[in-house]
């Protein structure tokens, strides 16, 4: 024997599906809306990665760079014809070099007999540097 279906009850949990035709179509305008605001967005990033070749910048005259202009200037390095190169040196660049000779210390002789407050006063480093240097013109 076959049992015909059973009929549904409407159950007064659930609310009736009256309103489908309204809910398909505010379904179908909320995809067209967000593809077309997906297609903008696009549009408006593709052009704006490309501003600089769709819409050319004004370009103003090149002018000629100047030569930098420092702040403070080196200092004088007072030449001997009997100086050694400091620069051998470990630590000691042209800066430091050219504050020693300022200050009267050119040789690797009167490095290694001067005092090493006096050089790192003069270098403007650490005394604990100033006396490496010294340790090292004595070796020469």
């Amino acid at each position: 024997m076959v049992r015909p279906p059973r009929p549904k009850r409407e159950s007064p949990h659930r609310p009736q599906k009256t309103l489908g035709a309204y809910n398909c179509r505010v379904r179908r305008s909320a995809k067209i809306g967000s593809a077309i605001v997906g297609v903008g967005a696009g549009v408006v990033a593709a052009l704006w990665m490309l501003r600089d070749r769709i819409f050319r910048p004004e370009t103003s005259p090149v002018t000629p760079a100047e030569a930098p202009a420092f702040r403070v200037a080196p200092p004088p390095t007072a030449t001997r014809a009997d100086a050694d190169d400091l620069s051998e040196i470990k630590g000691i660049g042209p800066v430091f070099k050219g504050r020693l000779a300022a200050a009267g210390i050119s040789r690797f002789d009167e490095l290694a007999a001067a005092d090493a407050n006096a050089v790192a006063e003069a270098a403007g480093v650490t005394e604990a540097r100033a006396s490496d240097w010294i340790a090292l013109a004595r070796r020469r």
